[in-house]
């Protein structure tokens, strides 16, 4: 089985550290685990890159996102030859259409 690069551009580590210290001045255990079921989500696709579900936004579509879902939070990713490039890490309730296009395409 081909095993996958999972590459976090700049945008995506920025969103984790923020993610991080959001939740850690409310609940440093919440944050540990949030970030560490993130992390074994995006572990996972070194080896499933197709396991994320497609973004049906209209779009979006042609660039072939793909979502993995750690409640609250959204990881978008595209496959690239043998990476899975992360672009963005987003809460659910965010506006992640206008922010993946304002992202490096």
């Amino acid at each position: 089985m081909e095993r996958y690069n999972v590459e976090l551009l700049p945008a995506a580590y920025s969103d984790l550290e923020e993610i991080f210290d959001y939740i850690m001045a409310e609940n440093p255990q919440a944050a540990d685990v949030i970030l560490e079921s993130m992390m074994q989500s995006l572990h996972r696709l070194e080896n499933y890159p197709h396991s994320g579900a497609p973004l049906f936004d209209r779009s979006l579509k042609k660039f072939n996102f793909r979502m993995v879902i750690v409640d609250p939070y959204i990881a978008f990713y595209r496959i690239i030859d043998s990476k899975v490039i992360v672009y963005r890490i987003l809460h659910s309730a965010r506006n992640y259409s206008h922010l993946l296009k304002d992202s490096q395409l």
